[in-house]
C-alpha cells in the first residue's frame, strides 16, 4: 500500500502528463492529505472529531489536471458536537457544573427558564444583566443559550417554586394568582392571563427582551413558554382549583395575541411552542414545537402516555408536522433516563420516534445516561439534527488574476432536520504560507438543506491582484458574521481554525 506522501507524489506527477495530453484525473478521496481511516474503513482516532492533524502531519491538497478536478473527500463517522444539535445543558440552569463526558454528552445548548418577577422585579426594570451573565458562561463553555420566559411560577429540581409567582407589582395592580399543584403545595400555578394588567405588560415584557436579543448569535431558540403551568400551556398542575386555573387560562383570542407578540418582536429567532398550546397556529407563523415529556410510555399510568396519545397526533396536522423543515423540534426528558430503564422502556423505540419527529435538541435535564444505553445513544447523536457532508466538489485546475472561479459542489444532509440558523457556506484560498489569501461566501441557503443531497453552483471572482502560485482551496460553514466556520462537517481533515482543506487551484 503506497504512503500518503507516495500518493501525492504520484498525483501531482500524473497531473503534469495530462497536461500535455488533455486528459483529466480524479483526485484521490482524502484531499487533505491527512490519514483520516484505517485500511479497514474504520476511524483510527475516535477521541479526536474531525481528524484535527497535529503538528507537521498536514500535506497539501495533491494537484489536480489542467482541465479541471472533482475532489471527494473522504466521510466519518465521529459524534459531531455542533450549535443548535444534541444535549441541552440544563446543569447550570440550577447552579451545578456539567456531568462528565462518559456520564452525560457534550452539550452545545445551554437551557434556561426565568419567570417573570425574576425577570422584571420592578416595573420597567429589566433584568438583563442575569441574562447576559447567563449567555457569556454557557458561552464559555462552548454552548449558546435557549430559553423560557414564564408567566407564572417554573418549578426548579425539587419541583418547587421559588420566590414570588408572578411580580409582586404586577400583583399590585389587580392581576389574580392561582397557586396550583400537582406533586405537592407550591409546585405550579399562574396568573390570570386574560387581566387587561397582565396582557399589557407582559406584552412589554417580551418586546423588552426581543429588542436586546432577537437575532443574537448567542440565542439557539426561544420557547413560546408564557401560558399554563410551567409555561407548557396546559393546567395540569391545577388539582382542586380547576375552575380557577380555567378562568385564568388565556381564551383563545388571548393566546392567539401572546403568540403574536412572539413573532413579531423575534422575528428572526427560532421558535417553539409546547404541545399542550396552539401548535397549529404556530406552526403555520413558521414555529416549531417541544414536547416536555419525552419517552413517555406509561410513566402515568396504563391508559394515557404522551408518546402514543399526544405527540403522534400533534404531528399528524399537515402544518405541525412539517414544522421541523422551517423551525426546531425540541424535547424535554420524562423523568429522567434512568426513570425508563427502571420501568423497562424501549429505548431503541423512543430514539428511533425522535428520529421519525426530527429531533434537533433533547434536554435529558443534565441526568446520566444509562450505562448500558451509551451505544444506542451515540449512534442517535450522529442522527438527529443535521449532519452535513461534502460528497464532491468540481473546480477548474487553473484560473487567472481577475478572473471567473466556477465551483459546483454536492452536499448531502444526513441528519433528520436542518440548521435553523443562516450558517452560510465559506470558500478560501490559503497561500503556501498558511495565510488566508482570497475568500469568498456562497449564495446557497443552507436552511434550506433538509435532509438528503443538494447541489451549489457557485462563480467567483479572482482577486485582480492574486499572486500567481498554488493555493489551497478549503471550505467551511461560517458564523453568521461570516468572520470564522461556525459548524464542523462530517468529512476528514479539518484544520484546527475549522477550515477543510479539499483541492488546490493554481493561479497563473
Amino acid at each position: 500500500m503506497r504512503s500518503i506522501g507516495q500518493e501525492v507524489v504520484a498525483t501531482f506527477c500524473l497531473g503534469l502528463l495530462c497536461m500535455g495530453s488533455g486528459c483529466s484525473i480524479r483526485v484521490p478521496s482524502n484531499p487533505s492529505g491527512s490519514p483520516s481511516q484505517n485500511e479497514d474503513g474504520n476511524n483510527p482516532n475516535p477521541d479526536n472529531p474531525g481528524n484535527v492533524p497535529g503538528p507537521g502531519t498536514q500535506s497539501p491538497p495533491p494537484i489536480p489536471d489542467a482541465s479541471g478536478v472533482t475532489v471527494t473527500p473522504v466521510e466519518i463517522d465521529d459524534i459531531l458536537f455542533n450549535p443548535g444539535m444534541g444535549f441541552a445543558d440544563f446543569s447550570f440552569a440550577w447552579g451545578a457544573s456539567p456531568l462528565p463526558e462518559n456520564v452525560h454528552p457534550r452539550s452545545t445548548v445551554a437551557y434556561f427558564r426565568w419567570s417573570w418577577s425574576e425577570l422584571e422585579p420592578r416595573e420597567g426594570q429589566y433584568n438583563f444583566a442575569m441574562v447576559d451573565e447567563v449567555i457569556a458562561k454557557a458561552g464559555k463553555q462552548g454552548e449558546t443559550l435557549a430559553f423560557r420566559i414564564i408567566g407564572g411560577c417554573y418549578a426548579d429540581i425539587n419541583f418547587t417554586c421559588p420566590g414570588d409567582l408572578v411580580p409582586q407589582w404586577l400583583r399590585d395592580k389587580g392581576v389574580g394568582m392561582v397557586a396550583a399543584q400537582i406533586f405537592q403545595p407550591g409546585d405550579g400555578g399562574f396568573p390570570d392571563h386574560n387581566h387587561p394588567e397582565f396582557l399589557k405588560h407582559h406584552e412589554e415584557l417580551i418586546k423588552a427582551f426581543g429588542e436586546r436579543y432577537a437575532s443574537r448569535p448567542e440565542i439557539d431558540h426561544i420557547d413560546i413558554g408564557t401560558a399554563g403551568c410551567w409555561g407548557e400551556w396546559n393546567t395540569a398542575c391545577c388539582g382542586g382549583n380547576e375552575s380557577t386555573c380555567t378562568n385564568y387560562f388565556p381564551t383563545q383570542a388571548n393566546q392567539t395575541r401572546i403568540i403574536d407578540w412572539y413573532f413579531q418582536y423575534f422575528p428572526s429567532t427560532p421558535l417553539v411552542i409546547p404541545v399542550g398550546g396552539p401548535v397549529e397556529y404556530a406552526a403555520g407563523k413558521g414555529g416549531g414545537w417541544r414536547g416536555d415529556c419525552f419517552g413517555d410510555y406509561g410513566m402515568f399510568g396504563p391508559e394515557w402516555n404522551h408518546m402514543e396519545n399526544l405527540y403522534p397526533q400533534a404531528v399528524s396536522k399537515p402544518v405541525v408536522g412539517k414544522a421541523w423543515e422551517k423551525a426546531p423540534v425540541q424535547f424535554e426528558v420524562c423523568g429522567v433516563m434512568q426513570s425508563w430503564f427502571d420501568a423497562g422502556f424501549d429505548i431503541d423505540l423512543i430514539l428511533q420516534k425522535g428520529l421519525e419527529w426530527h429531533m434537533s435538541v433533547f434536554n435529558a435535564k443534565s441526568n446520566p445516561v444509562p450505562e448500558a444505553w451509551w451505544p444506542q445513544v451515540r449512534q442517535w447523536l450522529k442522527k438527529i439534527g443535521y449532519r452535513h457532508v461534502l460528497k464532491d466538489l468540481t473546480h477548474p485546475r487553473e484560473v487567472s488574476p481577475g478572473g471567473a472561479l466556477s465551483l459546483k459542489s454536492r452536499w448531502e444532509n444526513k441528519g433528520v432536520a436542518p440548521m435553523y440558523h443562516p450558517w452560510p457556506l465559506g470558500y478560501q484560498l490559503r497561500d503556501s504560507a498558511g495565510k488566508k489569501a482570497a475568500g469568498w461566501v456562497s449564495a446557497a441557503k443552507t436552511t434550506g438543506w433538509l435532509p438528503g443531497t443538494h447541489q451549489v453552483d457557485d462563480q467567483v471572482k479572482i482577486p485582480d491582484k492574486l499572486a500567481a502560485g498554488s493555493y489551497t482551496l478549503e471550505v467551511a460553514l461560517l458564523k453568521e458574521d461570516q468572520s470564522a466556520p461556525r459548524v464542523d462537517l462530517a468529512i476528514a481533515g479539518r484544520l484546527p481554525d475549522g477550515w477543510y482543506p479539499v483541492s488546490t487551484l493554481i493561479v497563473r
